[in-house]
């Protein structure tokens, strides 16, 4: 049994699999992880019984959010004794949407942007490019693949800030704007090998806030993060 679950953006999900089906999904509905968390998991070990796997997006997101996730995965892990499958958060969503080419953005800050785009052919995700950290007001050198006529541009940066998709890429098509689940994670997770707990932290796939900055006064017409 697989329990896989997410604090990207504060709040949390989780789901159980088994044989590559969900058994159940459930979220905090909004509510912050550091308060829902460890109810929802603990609903769900004792309802479905201890996991053989874990599996939980390490990063890029919410920095309190991933310490709470990962800080949870660490500890299930130390105590079941079981394998824990660390996936990047915006692989996850690009697996969630299904097949297609996905460029993934999640809002960090509001001046910041996590991006990154990937590719899904037959549920196998591969990475075009990784997830990295730009500053909104910088034009970052996308993968040539994200101008192509197939590729999608998703995530909650859509709805977050508005147009900027658009001005990073022009002629760029709308997608999903919603965010990633424990669903895209359990569906990662298989294609993501498995480590011991002592090995999982948090990938905040980012600059310090003031490399960002003089990276934006050094070169305010664009750069490449």
């Amino acid at each position: 049994m697989l329990l896989a679950f997410e604090c990207v953006a504060r709040s949390a999900s989780a789901c159980v699999m088994a044989d590559g089906r969900e058994i159940v999904f459930r979220d905090l509905a909004g509510d912050e992880a550091e308060r829902g968390l460890v109810a929802l998991l603990d609903s769900l070990i004792r309802e479905h019984g201890k996991p053989t796997a874990i599996a939980v997006a390490h990063g890029p997101g919410s920095f309190t959010g991933l310490r709470i996730g990962i800080t949870a995965a660490r500890t299930l892990a130390w105590i079941e004794q079981v394998p824990v499958h660390a996936v990047d958060a915006l692989a996850a969503l690009a697996m969630e949407r299904g097949d297609g080419l996905w460029w993934v953005l999640l809002p960090l800050k509001k001046d910041t942007t996590f991006h990154g785009l990937f590719q899904v052919v037959d549920g196998q995700l591969t990475t075009m490019a990784e997830s990295v950290a730009t500053l909104d007001a910088i034009t970052p050198t996308l993968h040539p693949a994200t101008f192509s006529a197939g590729a999608i541009a998703i995530g909650p940066a859509l709805t977050a800030k508005p147009g900027l998709a658009e001005r990073w890429c022009p002629g760029i098509r709308l997608g999903d704007p919603a965010a990633v689940t424990a669903r895209g994670v359990a569906r990662l997770a298989p294609q993501t090998t498995p480590t011991e707990w002592s090995a999982v932290l948090p990938e905040y796939r980012q600059q310090p806030a003031p490399v960002l900055q003089r990276q934006h006064e050094q070169h305010p017409a664009g750069a490449q993060q």
